[in-house]
């Protein structure tokens, strides 16, 4: 499981530092894309198939569901981390995320997101702050 919040720093080539915890599940590669919320997503190669599965059987005459995959696929890359971790970001990510000399690297469960420090507390905040009042509009997901 990717679990956890991470500073981590870019370097001048584009590449984010994954931390260690996280490089074992891109061993086999990967993909970068574009996150709802101005951050991007980085999927280990079996969840984005999994993703992109879900994706694809959206009803293709559905706007909205043509727009997401859109969204989605125009800024996805493949990725492989080199072996100090090294995951390379293209011009175009970075800058949708706002990504420079820093990020922030939360674990999902099944994946990463990278988020530029300012937002990341903005969106930190909101979620910590309203916690009680999300939860309580999840139950009806509730197992």
């Amino acid at each position: 499981m990717l679990l956890g919040e991470f500073r981590c720093s870019t370097d001048g080539e584009g590449r984010l530092t994954i931390p260690s915890a996280f490089r074992a599940a891109f061993a086999e590669g990967g993909t970068v894309t574009r996150g709802i919320e101005r951050c991007l997503l980085v999927y280990p190669a079996a969840e984005w198939e999994d993703l992109a599965q879900k994706i694809r059987v959206l009803p293709f005459t559905s706007q909205p569901a043509r727009t997401f995959a859109r969204f989605i696929f125009s800024g996805a890359t493949a990725c492989v981390p080199d072996q100090a971790g090294h995951l390379p970001l293209s011009d175009q990510l970075r800058r949708y995320a706002r990504i420079e000399d820093e990020a922030i690297v939360v674990g999902l469960v099944s994946h990463l997101e990278i988020w530029c420090p300012g937002r990341w507390q903005k969106t930190k905040r909101t979620f910590v702050e309203d916690g009680a009042a999300l939860a309580e509009r999840l139950t009806e997901f509730a197992v």
